[in-house]
């Protein structure tokens, strides 16, 4: 059904946002090898991400943010930061009007271990998100302009019940269900009681393509009942599901990166032009060093 659409926007598109020689003949230029080598992993990353719960962040922005397709760790005390650079010179060629990419480096180090993770944003999603909790958000001077890369630092350093909250609203779980993790973490913490699935909570689930469970899911009380909220997520997710499964297929024969993102842009009806969010807030068009030349040509 949605094949016909891929075949147009290749042939439309040309090579806007992509590295011609990827699509022809899959050579560069010696002097440009190192940037057709980084679009071919932000290509790679992206697929990996489309089979994963990041497909509702990039289609439609479901979810304001996702993680989950890429993750690292480096010694804090003799750090090696090859492929931590290498992955974020990879996730610039992501970054676009609707996009942003990076790799999140975490605060806390875990036996000398600092752990690092790949993550996408949906800059509209993201900013509705901010507008509608604005409540908690501006307490730490984050609003709906405020860059991503920002937002995602200070959440990542706030008090743990604020931090379990900020994450809940970035990663678009239910606001019921992030109100019960948050309030069930700080009596459980405070009680000394056992925490986990069986104990004081369960888990919903919507399904990706990778798997049915363990992606995208919220902690919810025992013995839930699916709510509204949770329904509205489940069936706009399931919509988005249903198209990619019939585009897969074309998506992953697909090397040009920039016809990836636009085809999985135009699965919902959103297109990389839109930049106007709430409150007329206009997102950042591109990140500093997003703005690229494009020499693999």
């Amino acid at each position: 059904m949605f094949v016909w659409l891929l075949a147009w926007l290749a042939a439309f598109l040309g090579p806007v946002g992509c590295a011609s020689p990827l699509e022809r003949s899959g050579v560069c230029r010696s002097v440009d090898i190192a940037l057709c080598e980084e679009r071919k992993l932000a290509r790679d990353l992206i697929l990996t991400a489309l089979d994963r719960e990041a497909l509702y962040t990039l289609a439609g922005g479901i979810k304001p943010m996702s993680t989950g397709f890429w993750r690292g760790r480096f010694s804090a005390e003799d750090p090696d930061l090859g492929e931590l650079r290498r992955v974020r010179r990879a996730l610039v060629h992501v970054c676009n009007e609707l996009y942003y990419a990076d790799v999140q480096v975490f605060a806390t180090a875990h036996e000398d271990e600092r752990i690092v993770e790949a993550y996408i944003v949906h800059r509209e999603s993201l900013a509705r998100m901010l507008e509608r909790t604005e409540g908690f958000w501006s307490r730490f001077g984050i609003a709906c302009c405020t860059h991503p890369s920002e937002i995602i630092a200070v959440v990542d350093r706030m008090d743990r019940s604020d931090r379990w909250r900020g994450y809940g609203y970035l990663f678009g779980y239910p606001e019921y269900a992030v109100d019960f993790f948050v309030e069930a973490g700080v009596r459980a913490l405070e009680n000394g009681h056992e925490m986990g699935p069986g104990r004081d909570r369960s888990f919903y689930h919507v399904p990706t393509y990778e798997s049915a469970t363990g992606r995208f899911t919220w902690a919810v009380p025992l013995n839930h009942t699916e709510r509204w909220a949770d329904a509205e997520i489940r069936k706009r997710s399931e919509l988005v599901l249903t198209e990619y499964v019939e585009l897969r297929e074309s998506i992953h024969q697909t090397n040009c990166l920039g016809t990836i993102l636009k085809l999985v842009g135009s699965l919902v009806g959103t297109g990389i032009t839109q930049t106007t969010t709430a409150r007329g807030c206009v997102t950042h068009s591109f990140c500093v060093s997003c703005v690229v030349k494009e020499r693999c040509d």
